[in-house]
């Protein structure tokens, strides 16, 4: 394709205003704030994420693609062999009441965005060198953009295409109001030495942009090739089967041969490949007149003289010849564009809207930027630290069953039922007795519990092999006498049974001070990371972190220490000043243990599902629920006592007598068993409560209360170079500072395209129905 350059040679440089700038249309001043609006969007990058209305120029190489852009743009594009477009080129044409400016932009789809190449440019012939320089830009990503604005040395790029973008932007009084972008020509194969490859890349990125349903698909055809043979026309169609969206145009329809107008005229005519919108056919200036200096104004009279003295041009209906040249293209794209801009400008602002409420969301869930005096952010940093460490140990009953104080309420519960578990378990029988006792000892343990709202033994214990029979008790009682009068045995036994039932207390009591610990120093830890995470790069969350372990370290040892002298205590002797407590219950396992040692007790073929009664009550109420089998042998017994020459009784009185007798039972030894019994509930109860309240207080309360002296001591608040030391620790992350910083750039960019948007009054001039058109091309 030769080049090509417009001189301005008459000194004027305008041509009729079309399309969009037309001061003369009433919606020109709502065309223009929607335009740049669409055009904002477009150079904050939102197309990437938003289905933005735009023109796409599209066609094969060498068919006077770039020729076109040039005339309604009025600049010169670069030539370079081979191809000319290497990235899509977004060309802004905007009227103003200023003098003629061109702005160059380079546009990344990384984080560096858009970055202006250069300073404004207000000579015409300076436009082509800059677009051929930024273009060279967006080939080698790897460069800083700006380098090549002076760089002599512009060969050997990195890419031979690329998804970047070079933006146009050309304002003045003579510009017409309209946007588009222009991209690379579709090649049919590389010259000798290129990249295969290249063929494949130019068709993804042209169908990257084109196959967007809000994408107006200029289609480029050359009268000097077979319709057939032009690759752009089979890629609109793959994304556009139907034509709604493909506004064709024919270029250099001076060199159709002689005789074979007719397969062009049937496109204009709409005869053959139908599209929604209709063929429209250009003509730009020749070799000849280019180097002749032919002007803008020049070029557009001699393309209308062709059409309008030239056969079957001229001879065409007059629907046909307003769809022939530059300036009725120009307008009639400004028109559709804004139409279709109109059309689906409900569902821009719907998802603006949206995107817009998301960011919003995204920022809400980030740190806010630290903003003012850096010592008094740190005080107020720390003091909500120590807030949420003091709800945290004073319990929330919002945090559920995994709370800290829930959790450790849980903890001490199975603390608890540990220690009553390891009870001695005493049995006031020979072992050979042991299985005509086990339904006896259920129905006294239900009765005892029905007595007191504490079990006196425990219901599962885990080691069943930790038993002590009435042989056993025994035998450790007449082993340890020394001089002591018969039936009186050594206290020592007492303090034997004692240690050893309190001699395993140790490692329940490790078990929950390890459970308390952990769970505090996760809570503590997560307290810490809620608070300073986002200043890891200031070293805040570090310094907080370690300060909170060493504190939470000092406590833990304070605490351990304390809960194993309590320990220590309780294995040391027995004591308690408690002595009504202590007599209660030994009265209590006194009774118990006496009941279990009578081997075949009446009672147990009379229902006892409440406590033993007085013996009155019994008699009375007997006959009642007695079964018959229990009255037969009760007949019985009456009579064998009659037949003895005993009194004769009634079986209530019998029944009330048995009941009331005294229960032979080796009175010291059950003394023994009921004292060591009572004085474990004593211990456990009084342990399993100390133990708690120690780490309650020493580990979780204390830590509280003395938090502020630690972190006053560890962040040397107060000392020399405080501020400094403050600046140096609010130093924000920067992973959050980036993600930061970009939300707020995309909220600045959805706030103000939303309010544009919604300020915009729009009318649209065409009939958007879903009908397809009748004949339409496939």
């Amino acid at each position: 394709m030769s080049d090509m350059s417009y001189s301005d040679s008459d000194g004027d440089s305008s041509w009729s205003a079309v399309g969009l700038s037309d001061p003369k249309n009433g919606q020109y001043r709502d065309r223009r704030a929607l335009l740049d609006t669409v055009n904002q969007l477009h150079s904050c990058g939102l197309n990437k994420r938003l289905d933005l209305p735009q023109i796409a120029v599209v066609g094969s190489q060498s068919v006077g693609k770039s020729s076109l852009i040039e005339a309604m743009s009025g600049i010169t594009l670069p030539r370079s062999s081979g191809t000319c477009t290497r990235c899509p080129i977004e060309c802004r044409l905007s009227k103003v009441d200023a003098p003629w400016k061109c702005e160059v932009f380079v546009r990344f789809e990384d984080a560096r965005g858009e970055i202006r190449f250069g300073e404004p440019i207000s000579d015409h012939t300076l436009v082509e060198d800059r677009i051929r320089r930024a273009q060279i830009a967006v080939l080698n990503p790897s460069s800083d953009p700006l380098s090549f604005l002076e760089s002599t040395s512009l060969e050997n790029n990195e890419l031979s295409f690329s998804d970047n973008i070079v933006s146009v932007r050309i304002s003045g009084a003579e510009v017409d109001d309209l946007s588009f972008v222009d991209l690379p020509g579709i090649i049919a194969a590389v010259r000798a030495g290129g990249n295969e490859s290249d063929v494949d890349q130019v068709k993804n990125l042209v169908r990257k942009v084109i196959a967007r349903d809000s994408c107006l698909i200029l289609l480029v055809v050359s009268c000097d090739t077979d319709l057939e043979n032009q690759g752009a026309r089979s890629l609109a169609k793959q994304v556009d089967p139907n034509g709604r969206r493909t506004i064709p145009v024919l270029t250099k329809p001076d060199r159709i041969e002689r005789g074979t107008h007719a397969g062009w005229m049937k496109l204009l005519e709409n005869r053959e490949e139908r599209f929604r919108h209709p063929w429209h056919c250009v003509k730009q200036p020749n070799q000849m007149q280019l180097e002749s200096g032919i002007s803008h104004r020049e070029a557009r009279k001699s393309e209308n003289d062709f059409f309008a003295n030239t056969e079957p041009w001229s001879t065409l209906d007059v629907e046909i010849r307003s769809r022939l040249g530059t300036s009725a293209l120009t307008e009639a794209l400004g028109t559709i564009l804004f139409d279709l801009i109109c059309k689906t400008l409900p569902g821009i602002i719907h998802e603006v809207e949206k995107r817009l409420r998301e960011t919003k969301d995204a920022l809400s869930k980030l740190p806010q930027k630290i903003e003012g005096n850096p010592v008094s952010i740190v005080m107020q940093l720390l003091e909500d630290f120590k807030k949420d460490v003091s709800s945290l140990i004073d319990g929330n009953a919002d945090a559920g069953a995994n709370g800290l104080i829930q959790s450790f309420r849980c903890a001490k519960d199975r603390f608890r039922q540990e220690i009553f578990d390891q009870a001695p378990n005493f049995k006031p029988y020979g072992r050979s007795k042991t299985a005509t006792r086990v339904v006896h000892d259920h129905v006294d343990a239900s009765i005892e519990n029905a007595e007191d709202t504490e079990p006196l033994e425990p219901t599962r214990r885990k080691d069943q092999g930790r038993v002590f029979y009435l042989e056993d008790v025994r035998k450790m009682a007449n082993e340890a006498m020394t001089r002591e009068l018969p039936q009186n045995f050594p206290y020592a036994i007492k303090i034997f049974y004692i240690k050893q039932s309190t001699s395993e207390w140790k490692t329940p009591m490790e078990n929950l001070f390890k459970s308390a610990e952990t769970m505090f120093e996760d809570k503590v830890r997560g307290l810490v990371h809620h608070h300073f995470s986002r200043f890891s790069a200031g070293s805040f969350n570090t310094e907080m972190m370690r300060l909170v372990r060493a504190h939470l370290r000092a406590c833990s040892e304070r605490t351990h220490q304390r809960i194993h002298e309590m320990l220590k205590l309780e294995q040391e002797e027995p004591f308690t000043v408690n002595e009504h407590y202590l007599s209660d219950y030994k009265v209590k396992y006194k009774a118990r243990y006496e009941r279990m040692c009578n081997p075949e007790p009446i009672s147990s073929s009379i229902p006892a599902s409440h406590p033993t009664p007085p013996a009155t009550v019994v008699a009375s109420d007997w006959a009642s629920r007695s079964s018959a089998t229990s009255r037969m042998h009760l007949t019985q017994a009456i009579t064998s006592l009659t037949a003895a020459g005993l009194p004769t009784l009634t079986e209530d009185e019998l029944v009330k007598r048995v009941r009331a007798s005294p229960v032979s039972t080796p009175e010291g030894l059950v003394e023994i068993m009921a004292e060591v019994r009572a004085y474990y509930q004593v211990a456990f109860k009084r342990f399993v409560d100390y133990i708690s309240m120690i780490i309650d207080y020493e580990l979780l309360k204390q830590f509280s209360r003395t938090l502020h002296v630690a972190i006053a001591t560890g962040i040397k608040i107060g000392e020399d170079g405080f501020k400094e030391r403050c600046i140096s620790l609010l130093v924000d992350d920067p992973t959050i500072v980036r993600k930061r910083d970009g939300l707020m750039q995309d909220l600045e960019v959805f706030s103000t395209a939303y309010i544009n948007l919604q300020s915009v009054v729009t009318t649209s001039t065409m009939d958007y129905e879903d009908e397809e058109m009748e004949g339409m091309s496939s």
